[in-house]
């Protein structure tokens, strides 16, 4: 029986059980046979009244418990893009000193939304649902998402997600500023096509402000990785070919803004 089909983990116990019963039995035997007032004192142990696999089923049951809590959580996980972006800067969200918080990661996702359109957004999350469902899931139930990272297709899903920010911060002022509405508040803010963007008045704003030294720290982990100096002459080739253009000419401008950025911050 596989471990991952219904009731394999109880099965499991319960041959632990049935062992640890069979050699407690094999303890008590004298000449091959055991009294019957002893096998029922042995049952009753095994049945929780004693301390004889107490520690077994005690664990059993925080285990399924914690799989369990896992399986809910994971379910819950189908925002696809939002995984493979918030990727790059995860060691940004799990250092409380960045400021960066759940609530910004909210507000990023629907910025991401807007720049990518339904339309693309739609058919990279289909894709991605995909690769997640080939990548199957451990013996704890939950995603095998380092499997899901480290497919070929997602990277190149990442690519596009971050060639699509890229090419929408070619004028990097003002969408950065519009990225602050967003990120600071909940404005009617909206995308009609060709990387237009309409804003109206800011919404109530957000009491966790999102500020330029936060938005160089997720910038320069999302395109930590878009480097053209780190690629080899292969993997410039095939970016070229994807693309029509090159890495430089993609992700250079952007780049060299936020290198600019950092400059006057620590000015």
């Amino acid at each position: 029986m596989s471990e991952n089909e219904l009731g394999a983990r109880c099965r499991n116990t319960a041959a632990v059980a049935v062992k640890a019963f069979a050699g407690l039995l094999e303890q008590q035997a004298v000449d091959g046979q055991v009294p019957v007032e002893t096998i029922r004192r042995l049952c009753a142990d095994m049945g929780g009244l004693g301390d004889v696999v107490g520690s077994l089923y005690s664990d059993s049951e925080q285990s399924c418990q914690d799989i369990f809590a896992l399986r809910q959580v994971d379910c819950q996980r189908t925002n696809y893009i939002g995984r493979i972006v918030t990727k790059a800067f995860a060691h940004i969200l799990n250092d409380h000193a960045s400021g960066i918080t759940r609530g910004h990661l909210g507000r990023f996702f629907t910025a991401l939304r807007m720049i990518l359109g339904e339309e693309v957004y739609e058919e990279i999350q289909g894709r991605c649902a995909a690769i997640a469902a080939e990548a199957g899931k451990g013996r704890d139930g939950v995603t095998r998402w380092e499997a899901f990272y480290a497919h070929p297709e997602t990277i190149l899903l990442r690519e596009r997600v971050l060639v699509s920010i890229a090419r929408t911060f070619r004028r990097f002022e003002p969408r950065k500023d519009w990225l602050m509405i967003v990120m600071n508040s909940a404005p009617a803010t909206r995308t009609i096509g060709g990387g237009v963007y309409l804003s109206a008045k800011p919404g109530k704003r957000c009491t966790d402000e999102f500020d330029d030294p936060k938005f160089l720290l997720i910038f320069e982990a999302l395109f930590a990785v878009c480097d053209p100096k780190s690629m080899d002459d292969a993997g410039h080739a095939q970016f070229q070919f994807r693309w029509q253009m090159t890495p430089e000419a993609v992700f250079g401008p952007i780049l060299g803004e936020l290198a600019r950025m950092r400059a006057s911050l620590a000015a």
